[in-house]
């Protein structure tokens, strides 16, 4: 009798293991199929949709042929020919970028983000394609700011809705500065209110305001960054498929030495 006890409990233990190693096995395969899904979605439908906002060096309108141009545009072409599809831009108000991805209305959004605790609560990011911070912003006569810390009761402006905003309220709080922040719908408008007067100083990424400084010698960067961030793409929350493939694109550009040329020839200015 307790033979066959010990027979039933040692072939019930035997099919518990082999229960539980299925469901694994199920799991895993649940992973990857879901994985595989979100990619052939998007190769089914022909076309990877991005969304963008307006942002030079990053993304912007080439003035001569309307086409949406710059960094993170080549950097998206990229991800679209390792999936083998179309790549369709479509550029926005910054603000209206993640929740466009979220509502599914895009496939990605790649437009000089900043990977932020934050963004990471509403969509998954990338691994870093670049990196960059916030500087101070000046008129290029002015020597009097050379700080946040000097612009207590004066105005400063920010583009509306980005980093640049968080972090000026952020150290407003915490230093307990007096500055007003003043938003706006893009980086244009803050420095054509710095140059009119109607702002005092600006809080931009370093990347924006190296590429305006080409072209505007009336405004000027003081000092060095005071953040350091990084620049990845977003997907909505659970695509890992799609952000597998961008991951593995921004590995594949830093190795084949892409990733260096779209820098010298977006950002630097070499091409």
């Amino acid at each position: 009798m307790k033979s066959s006890k010990k027979v039933l409990t040692l072939v019930m233990t035997a099919l518990l293991t082999f229960s539980l190693v299925g469901c694994a096995s199920t799991n895993k395969n649940t992973t990857s199929s879901s994985e595989q899904t979100a990619v052939d979605t998007i190769k089914k439908a022909g076309v990877l949709k991005m969304a963008t906002g307006n942002y030079a060096p990053f993304e912007y309108r080439d003035s001569k042929t309307n086409k949406i141009v710059g960094y993170d545009i080549d950097f998206a072409q990229r991800v679209a020919q390792k999936i083998g599809v179309k790549l369709e831009v479509t550029d926005m108000d910054f603000t209206s970028i993640i929740p466009s991805v979220q509502k599914g209305d895009y496939d990605m959004a790649i437009a000089a983000m900043y990977d932020t605790p934050e963004r990471r609560k509403a969509v998954d990011m990338s691994d870093a394609y670049m990196q960059t911070g916030m500087v101070l912003v000046t008129l290029a006569n002015n020597n009097t700011y050379k700080t946040l810390a000097n612009l207590n009761g004066k105005r400063v402006g920010v583009k509306a809705g980005a980093t640049s905003e968080k972090v000026a309220n952020d150290m407003k709080t915490e230093k307990k500065y007096t500055y007003d922040v003043v938003g706006y719908k893009d980086t244009t408008g803050c420095i054509a209110d710095l140059e009119a007067g109607r702002v005092d100083a600006v809080v931009n990424d370093q990347l924006n305001q190296l590429e305006i400084n080409k072209t505007d010698s009336k405004v000027k960067i003081v000092g060095k960054p005071f953040t350091s961030s990084n620049l990845s793409a977003a997907v909505a929350k659970g695509n890992s498929g799609l952000l597998k493939v961008i991951n593995e694109t921004i590995v594949d550009m830093k190795k084949d030495g892409s990733a260096q040329k779209l820098y010298d020839k977006w950002i630097v200015g070499k091409a």
